[in-house]
């Protein structure tokens, strides 16, 4: 093996010195926890700085890969495959699947997995939505707000994972108001609308560093929220959505994740292309086509 071309200091902002950088491929080539982190790390960066998803944060020491479903449960994965909560093309763990992750600071990843607030996806306005279930003060500003993922990016949350842990949480606070209300308009967390996140023509986020700009230059966007701007805790009512968990509600947070194109890219992805072209089209069917299959009548979306 040759070796390694020397390289001056300092070093790129984001890219490594040539003939340092990983072997190009696609995140889709990927079947270890490489596959997860690389995924996130791509997607979760905004005006060149990854940050946290939810407050905003981009202090790189404090920024964490937070999984929707533990990496401890493989046979929960499993089930959610079998009952088609899951693209049958999605990767065998949930510690390889960057769809099942986000890029979240400490605070916000410990109180994601303590159960303190969940993240539920609304069709209508097809929003990733924090919700403060636990009421706890710090959250507040937060709540009713939508928090930093697009569902038309490649590798989006599948939004059915969100209900799982909405139901844990839900089960850590059984004195809550089971249908909490919220705004009646979906804004986005203030970080993001403060900060020029939002391209609001193209109603996606800005995630490359703005020609002529440094990354060490940018300053840093806002994170906690003024409690002055502070959206509804869940005890409170202000006419807007009420966030019941239902089967007709599921059914609809299902029926987005199956047309999803984070979904269909995954199918896509999973799928061998070696075949002759007819095959090939065939295969290419069946996986943007995933909607219509996964409808058959099942006894129950929760049992």
């Amino acid at each position: 093996m040759p070796p390694l071309p020397p390289f001056s200091l300092p070093l790129p902002a984001r890219d490594p010195p040539l003939g340092y950088g990983w072997e190009a491929r696609d995140v889709s080539a990927l079947s270890t926890t490489t596959a997860f982190d690389t995924g996130i790390d791509q997607r979760d960066v905004f005006l060149g700085r990854p940050r946290c998803i939810v407050c905003g944060m981009d202090v790189r020491t404090i920024l964490q890969h937070c999984h929707i479903i533990p990496v401890s449960e493989d046979e929960t994965w499993r089930d959610l495959k079998r009952r088609r909560w899951l693209p049958s093309q999605a990767k065998d763990r949930p510690r390889h699947e960057p769809r099942d992750g986000m890029l979240m600071c400490r605070n916000c990843h410990s109180s994601f997995n303590s159960y303190h607030f969940f993240i539920r996806f609304l069709p209508d306005s097809r929003k990733f939505v924090f919700v403060n279930y636990s009421e706890e003060g710090y959250f507040q500003p937060f709540h009713g707000k939508a928090v930093a993922l697009d569902l038309k990016d490649r590798y989006a949350p599948f939004p059915a994972l969100f209900i799982i842990h909405e139901m844990r949480v839900r089960g850590f606070h059984p004195f809550k108001p089971t249908a909490p209300t919220m705004p009646d308009i979906i804004s986005w967390q203030d970080w993001i609308l403060s900060g020029g996140v939002l391209n609001s023509v193209s109603d996606s986020f800005r995630r490359d560093l703005p020609p002529g700009d440094d990354v060490d230059d940018v300053q840093p966007l806002p994170q906690l929220q003024s409690t002055m701007s502070a959206g509804n805790t869940g005890s409170e009512s202000s006419g807007g959505h009420t966030l019941a968990l239902n089967e007709d509600v599921i059914a609809q947070i299902l029926e987005a994740t199956w047309a999803s194109p984070s979904w269909k890219a995954c199918q896509m992805e999973g799928t061998s292309w070696d075949g002759t072209a007819e095959e090939n089209m065939q295969k290419y069917v069946s996986s943007i086509g995933v909607e219509d299959s996964v409808r058959d009548p099942q006894p129950s979306l929760l049992t």
